[in-house]
């Protein structure tokens, strides 16, 4: 048996579909993403994430210690990990979505230690963790699976 909801008055369903469900426009409160709309999801998604990367960078080269870590290590902080978590997988695409949320969270776990190694003061050691291979791997992970998803859609 199904139970079904309703959003308060005023209130719209925190749910995303793809223009290619259009069959379910008719759901009240339902927003329909169009290709283009994804796709540039998808590219400020990588965009955002190579530009903390260069951030995280920076601040280890000049000592920057004043990072928000809080923010960092949290993968529903940014812009894409919000439009991220309103994206209601389907059967096409619910192993490609959970694999980027899990990916999108090693990020920044990841950049969360990066971040909080700075913010302790040791900038070589944060260095060395941006150009390793761990950092690296996932970072190239994420990106390469956004790059995918944003061509097959």
């Amino acid at each position: 048996m199904f139970e079904t909801a309703t959003p308060e008055v005023g209130q719209e369903w925190p749910v995303r579909i793809f223009a290619s469900q259009m069959k379910l426009s008719t759901l009240p409160g339902v927003m329909i993403m169009s290709d283009t709309v994804f796709r540039e999801e998808i590219s400020e998604a990588i965009r955002a994430h190579g530009a903390w990367k260069y951030r995280l960078r920076t601040a280890a080269m000049k000592n920057e210690t004043n990072l928000p870590v809080q923010d960092i290590c949290r993968d529903d902080k940014c812009r894409f990990g919000k439009w991220l978590a309103d994206i209601s997988p389907n059967e096409r695409n619910r192993e490609r979505v959970n694999k980027i949320k899990t990916l999108h969270g090693d990020f920044h776990k990841n950049a969360g230690q990066v971040a909080q190694t700075i913010a302790d003061g040791n900038s070589a050691e944060a260095l060395a963790a941006l150009d390793g291979s761990a950092f690296n791997k996932k970072s190239k992970e994420l990106t390469a699976a956004l790059m995918e998803w944003k061509v097959s859609g």
